[in-house]
């Protein structure tokens, strides 16, 4: 088998000399270690690669380069081939740099200058076990999906529900390796610029590193939430306990949870719902159900926006409609928005992450409820989600 590449990108040679003797101790048995002086350059070379149908693990790359900066090579490279892990070494990246690194690259990892060799070798045998995991992964899928197509009509039924069950699975996994390890990564990163640099940062640079590491604890605190009552609900290990309560109330309650992402991207959200409406529901998985559609129209509305949740009633029934003059969805979008083995992903207005997850979760817990869940919405000029609750008696 061809020897597979780890490029390392650096405008200064000893640093680069460095580099290539240090990682070829370890894996210059495996791995062609290759080295170039400019961002240019390296995408060039990667692109030579990628069009010969070679592998390339790992990518290590310098921050501050004439031309191309280290965080704009990374972004490149993952648009070209997003499984290779992207490092970023250097000792003067910027708060900019870092995060354009981790929200556009996927960043694996942020390693400062001077660098313990130990800890680039067995950063560098992490990221490359990981990537050959996530191509096994990718593989056993796909083998699985051929598996599938190829059973008998007779057993067509037992397929699907096999499908079904798989897709549960990936999702469920997905998350776990991938939206769980990013804001990790950010935590991790940026936490350790904080340690080894605490002297020398100015005091608006750890404010705005304070603010990244919230915003990523927040983001990975909300999908935890979700992940937990997902898990629940689909073990059957979640009951529905419905009783008299008003929505209103409820809707308060998660302004509060969510007025500080509100409030830093200057988002009014104003409370319509009439307050002697009553619905006879599980008041938690209502109050659940508001928590993710208010999260996500804050997500996805533009700083200076605003949100609107309100009420209709018909019949046995009450209607709550969470509008917002965001950015909106394209057909498409909408057609896969409750597809659990849908894998796309949108970032939000502000670069916040999200997995699809919670709109999946809003779904279930309406729908175990009594009610039904529909959105409309158009590119531009926002969306609209709406579920109903059966309307309480007396």
């Amino acid at each position: 088998m061809e020897k597979q590449t780890i490029l390392c990108v650096d405008d200064e040679e000893i640093i680069l000399e460095a580099l290539q003797e240090q990682l070829d101790s370890s894996f210059g048995h495996e791995y062609h270690i290759e080295t170039s002086d400019s961002g240019e350059d390296a995408l060039e070379y990667f692109k030579e690669l990628i069009s010969e149908g070679q592998q390339v693990p790992v990518v290590i790359s310098d921050y501050i380069m004439p031309g191309m900066k280290g965080d704009e090579l990374l972004k490149e490279i993952h648009r070209l081939s997003p499984g290779s892990l992207k490092i970023l070494l250097t000792g003067q990246a910027s708060i900019e740099g870092i995060s354009n690194a981790i929200n556009n690259a996927q960043l694996y990892r942020y390693i400062a200058k001077p660098w313990d060799k130990d800890d680039l070798v067995l950063t560098v045998k992490e990221a490359i076990k990981s990537f050959f995991q996530e191509i096994k992964i990718r593989k056993q899928n796909k083998e699985l999906l051929t598996l599938n197509a190829s059973l008998e009509d007779q057993v067509a039924k037992r397929t699907e529900e096999l499908r079904l069950a798989n897709a549960e699975k990936d999702k469920f996994f997905s998350i776990i390796a991938h939206d769980l390890k990013s804001p990790f990564n950010a935590l991790l990163g940026l936490s350790e610029i904080m340690i080894e640099n605490w002297d020398v940062l100015p005091d608006e640079d750890k404010i705005e590193f304070t603010k990244d590491i919230h915003n990523a604890s927040e983001n990975t605190y909300n999908l935890l939430k979700n992940l937990l009552e997902w898990t629940r609900s689909q073990t059957g290990r979640i009951s529905i306990e419905p009783s008299k309560f008003h929505p209103a109330e409820i809707v308060e309650e998660n302004f509060t949870v969510l007025k500080q992402h509100a409030d830093s991207k200057q988002i009014s959200i104003t409370n319509e719902i009439e307050k002697d409406y009553a619905c006879l529901a599980d008041k938690n998985m209502v109050s659940t159900v508001f928590r993710n559609l208010i999260s996500n129209a804050i997500k996805f509305t533009n700083p200076g926006g605003k949100i609107t949740v309100s009420s209709t009633a018909n019949g046995n029934f009450c209607t709550f409609n969470i509008s917002d003059n965001g950015i909106g969805m394209n057909e498409d979008t909408l057609k896969e928005l409750f597809n659990l083995s849908n894998k796309s992903q949108r970032a939000g207005t502000s670069q916040e992450s999200g997995t699809g997850l919670g709109l999946i979760l809003c779904k279930e817990f309406v729908e175990k409820n009594g009610g039904n869940i529909s959105v409309s919405s158009k590119e531009n000029q926002g969306s609209t989600f709406s579920f109903s609750l059966t309307k309480a008696v007396g």
